[in-house]
C-alpha cells in the first residue's frame, strides 16, 4: 500500500486525531500510521488539556484570569497563556447571569464580596434545607449515603434498640466487610454471619462481603461517590470522598444507628481551611511526600474538627487516585474533612465509571477562610515519617540506610493500580533484599484483577513479593503477627500502625509507594529517584 499523501494524512489526523482511528479508516495496524508520519515529518496530535470552549466559558463567566484560573486550579498566569494560545483577548461584553445576584427591592446589585461561603456551608446549607449556614452552628441533615464496615454489628445492636423494625432507606445504606478478611478474631465467621443475616433480612442491595476490598475504594468504583454528595462512614477513612468533591466524615457507630432508624443526623457546621499547594513535584515526589510535609507542618490543634479545601497547580495537575490520598490522609491530622473540589480531572475519572447525572458544588470566588495555608513542593524531596517519635517527618536522605525488616504496601492511601504500577517500574528485573519482606494488598478485587492482566502481579511475585487478597491490610490490624519484636516496618499506610501491631517495640516508618520499592531493593530506607527514568 501506498504512503498517503501529507496533506491528506494531515486532514485525517485534524478529523480522527488519533493513529488508532486513522488506521481504522485504512483497515491497517496503528503502527503503520505511525510510519507514514514519520516519513512525512508529521507529529502526534497534541490533546489540549483544556478546550476552547471551556476557557472561552470561564473567561465570559469571571472575566478575571485569577478567578477562571481558580475554577481549573491552575495560576491567573497560566489560565493567561491559555487564553492566548485560543486568541481570546477582549474582555466579556457581559457577565452571565450566575454572576448577577438582583435585590428585587431595587435595582440594587450585590457586591462580590457580598458571598463568600465555602464548599462546606453551601453543601451543608443544601442537605439541612436552610438558605444559609454559619461556621460552628448545629445543623440535622439528610445523608446521600451511609456507609458502614466490620464494626456493623454494633450498629445493628444500637438500631434494635432504637424500636425501628426497618432502616430508613435500605438504598442508601452500604455494608462493606473488609478488615476481618483473614479470620484471625476467632469468632468474626459468627459475626458476619449475623450481619449478612440482617443485610437480607433489611434487604440492602450496596453488601459488598469479604473480598471486594477497601470500603473507600469499591464506593468510588462502583459510582456511589459524587460530587457534593453527603456521606457519612463509620471508618477513619471517610474523608477519601472529598477527591472528587463530596463532603465525606466520620461517625461513631451509635451516629450511625441513629441514621439507619431516621435518616437524619446532627452536624456542627466546621470551619474552613484553605490549603494551596504551589509548584509542581519533581521526579520521585507523589501525593504521599505532600501529605506528610503537610503532616509535619500543620499543627494538630490548629486543624482539629475543620475542613481542609486543597487547590493549586499540583493538585490540578494529580489523577483522582493521588488526590485520594490527601484526602484519606486527612482525618488522621486532624480535619474533620477533606475537599479536592471538582473540576475537569473529576469529570474525566467519574465519565469512565458512571452515566449518573450530578450537580457540582463551587465555593464562591471569595469565600471567606478561616485560615490560608500556602506551600511550595517544587524542591521538595522524598519524605518519611517515624511513627514512633510523635509522627516525625525528615527527607528520605536524612533516614537512608536505615535497615529495615518488612514492608507493606497497603492501606487507603495506597494499593491502586497506578501504585501497582509504580512498584512494578522500580521492582521489574530485579530481586527484592533477601533480608527484606515484601508484603502488597491490591486495595479492590477489580484493582487485583486490573493488575492480572497487566502482568504486573507475575512481575511482582517474580522480584520476590507476596501477594495478599484485597482489603485494608495491616491498616486494619490483619497481618499484625507477621512482625517480630524489635523488628522496622516501612509501610505506605495512612494510619498509626503501633497500636496495631503485637510486636515489642516496633519501629515504623511512613513513605509512598516509590519510597517503598527502593526501600524494598536495597533492604534499607532508599531514595526512590535513582530508579526512576
Amino acid at each position: 500500500m501506498k504512503i498517503p499523501k501529507k496533506k491528506e494524512l494531515l486532514e485525517l489526523q485534524k478529523k480522527y486525531r488519533t493513529d488508532k482511528k486513522i488506521a481504522e479508516v485504512y483497515g491497517v495496524p496503528s503502527r503503520l500510521v505511525a510510519y507514514w508520519r514519520s516519513k512525512k515529518n508529521i507529529g502526534q496530535y497534541s490533546f489540549s488539556k483544556y478546550s476552547h470552549e471551556k476557557i472561552i466559558e470561564l473567561w465570559e463567566r469571571y472575566g478575571d484570569d485569577r478567578l477562571a484560573g481558580a475554577e481549573l486550579g491552575i495560576s491567573g498566569p497560566g489560565f493567561r497563556q491559555w487564553r492566548i494560545k485560543y486568541g481570546i483577548k477582549k474582555k466579556p461584553v457581559q457577565l452571565k447571569m450566575e454572576q448577577l445576584e438582583l435585590d428585587l427591592r431595587g435595582t440594587y446589585r450585590k457586591s462580590r464580596d457580598s458571598r463568600r461561603e465555602t464548599f462546606i456551608k453551601k453543601l451543608l446549607a443544601k442537605k439541612s434545607g436552610l438558605k444559609s449556614v454559619e461556621e460552628g452552628q448545629v445543623i440535622s441533615v439528610r445523608p446521600d449515603l451511609a456507609v458502614s464496615v466490620d464494626d456493623t454489628e454494633q450498629i445493628i445492636k444500637q438500631f434494635k434498640l432504637t424500636g425501628f423494625p426497618k432502616v430508613w432507606d435500605n438504598s442508601k445504606i452500604t455494608i462493606i466487610l473488609n478488615d476481618w478478611t483473614q479470620n484471625e478474631f476467632g469468632k468474626i465467621a459468627d459475626v458476619h454471619k449475623r450481619i449478612r443475616k440482617f443485610v437480607k433480612k433489611q434487604r440492602i442491595e450496596k453488601f459488598y462481603d469479604i473480598g471486594w476490598g477497601i470500603p473507600y475504594q469499591i464506593t468510588l468504583e462502583e459510582g456511589l461517590i459524587l460530587p457534593s454528595r453527603l456521606i457519612v462512614a463509620t471508618d477513619n477513612q471517610a474523608t477519601s470522598h472529598g477527591s472528587i468533591g463530596a463532603f465525606s466524615t466520620c461517625i461513631s457507630p451509635l451516629d450511625m444507628a441513629v441514621v439507619w432508624a431516621s435518616g437524619r443526623i446532627w452536624l456542627k457546621v466546621p470551619k474552613t481551611i484553605k490549603v494551596v499547594i504551589n509548584g509542581l513535584p519533581t521526579r520521585g515526589v507523589f501525593a504521599k511526600d505532600i501529605i506528610l510535609k503537610l503532616s509535619r507542618d500543620l499543627h494538630f490543634e490548629d486543624i482539629n474538627y475543620k475542613a481542609l479545601e486543597f487547590y493549586g497547580d499540583a493538585v490540578s495537575t494529580m489523577t483522582v487516585p493521588q488526590r485520594l490520598i490527601l484526602t484519606s490522609s486527612s482525618l488522621e491530622i486532624g480535619a474533620k474533612s477533606a475537599i479536592i473540589p471538582f473540576d475537569d480531572v473529576s469529570q474525566r475519572y467519574l465519565k469512565k465509571i458512571t452515566k449518573e447525572r450530578f450537580s457540582p458544588i463551587a465555593p464562591d470566588i471569595n469565600a471567606k477562610y478561616e485560615n490560608e495555608i500556602e506551600i511550595d513542593v517544587s524542591y521538595l524531596t522524598p519524605q518519611v515519617a517515624c511513627l514512633n517519635k510523635k509522627h516525625c517527618v525528615k527527607p528520605v536522605e536524612d533516614v537512608a540506610g536505615k535497615k529495615i525488616d518488612q514492608i507493606v504496601l497497603c492501606g487507603c492511601s495506597s494499593g491502586r493500580l497506578d501504585d501497582l504500577e509504580m512498584v512494578v517500574s522500580i521492582l521489574r528485573g530485579r530481586r527484592i533484599h533477601r533480608d527484606t519482606r515484601m508484603i502488597i494488598v491490591p486495595a479492590s478485587r477489580k484493582t487485583y484483577l486490573a493488575a492480572i492482566d497487566k502482568g504486573y502481579i507475575r512481575s511482582l511475585v517474580g522480584s520476590g513479593c507476596v501477594m495478599l487478597s484485597p482489603g485494608c491490610g495491616s491498616c486494619a490490624g490483619a497481618h499484625k503477627d507477621m512482625l517480630a519484636a524489635d523488628e522496622r516496618i516501612l509501610t505506605t499506610n495512612s494510619c498509626d500502625l503501633i497500636r496495631q501491631t503485637n510486636s515489642k517495640n516496633p519501629e515504623i516508618y511512613l513513605s509512598s509507594p516509590a519510597t517503598a520499592a527502593a526501600t524494598a531493593l536495597e533492604g534499607a530506607i532508599a531514595d526512590p529517584r535513582k530508579y526512576l527514568l
